[in-house]
């Protein structure tokens, strides 16, 4: 039975869609494509992340003139901020790069979430604080400006629990009331595995952080929006995994740079934490 990358099993209406001949899917992905990628109402949300490579590629096959818009939260991994420009060169993209409002960072968002007493990391919604304000604002106003209403992405119904459940409710398109934008999601019903293949067979470039870092989605590198935050991090930059645990949840951490390993204390015991391969 298929699985999200979570680990919870697919709805079966969404397995009915995952489980069909991929060259079948290909099709449906190739045609939503073409429809809507060639109005000028349309845009691609491109996070440099393998999913979002290959609709960005797809797209730009039928419209080159396409906006293509990535959004720097300004905490995004160095090797995608390097991608992106050598693919923006490489492709001669139409490009736009947003950027959260003056003022607005990680990290007083992230101050918003602790003073208000809000739970972090506990999968559920409050984690949009932090993706609205870094995210999700600076692109609203901005297709506001430039007459933007569809917005073509990588989003696929095996990535979590959440995006499965939308995709089960309202397909791999559609009308967001709350953004006041069609949502038209050509991967949706992919696997990991045929995006990795179809990225491989058609030689597209390939973000360096995900070898670099072993990570399988690319995303902010302090994200605290999921419940595998503090693993994800500590391995990847454990100086900031202590700097966080202290600033959000008050927990003094030891860090011993010869042994690379990071223990959380608390009154009894120390936590073990993965260490930093």
């Amino acid at each position: 039975m298929s699985h999200t990358r979570s680990g919870n099993q697919l709805i079966r209406s969404v397995r009915e869609q995952v489980e069909r001949p991929f060259q079948e899917k290909l099709r449906e992905t190739i045609m939503r494509v073409k429809m809507h990628s060639r109005l000028s109402c349309a845009a691609v949300s491109c996070s440099f992340g393998k999913d979002s490579m290959i609709v960005t590629d797809l797209a730009l096959r039928e419209n080159p003139k396409i906006p293509v818009v990535f959004e720097n939260t300004l905490i995004e991994f160095p090797e995608t901020m390097y991608f992106a420009r050598k693919v923006v060169q490489d492709w001669n993209i139409n490009y736009v790069e947003l950027k959260p409002s003056k003022g607005i960072t990680f990290f007083t968002v992230n101050d918003r979430i602790r003073n208000e007493g809000l739970n972090r990391d506990d999968g559920r919604k409050h984690s949009n604080l932090c993706c609205y304000w870094l995210k999700e604002r600076p692109f609203r106003i901005w297709r506001k400006q430039h007459g933007i209403t569809k917005s073509l992405t990588g989003i696929t119904a095996v990535e979590s629990y959440h995006r499965m459940h939308v995709a089960c409710r309202k397909g791999a398109e559609y009308f967001s009331f709350r953004d006041g934008l069609y949502k038209i999601n050509p991967l949706s019903f992919w696997t990991e595995e045929e995006v990795w293949d179809y990225t491989h067979d058609n030689g597209l470039p390939v973000n360096p952080a995900y070898e670099k870092y072993s990570l399988y989605r690319i995303g902010c590198m302090w994200c605290m929006a999921h419940k595998g935050w503090r693993k994800h991090v500590c391995r990847i930059n454990p100086k900031m995994y202590a700097y966080m645990m202290k600033r959000y949840f008050g927990t003094p951490v030891l860090y011993d740079d010869s042994f690379q390993t990071i223990a959380v204390k608390s009154v009894y015991t120390y936590e073990e934490v993965p260490s930093r391969d």
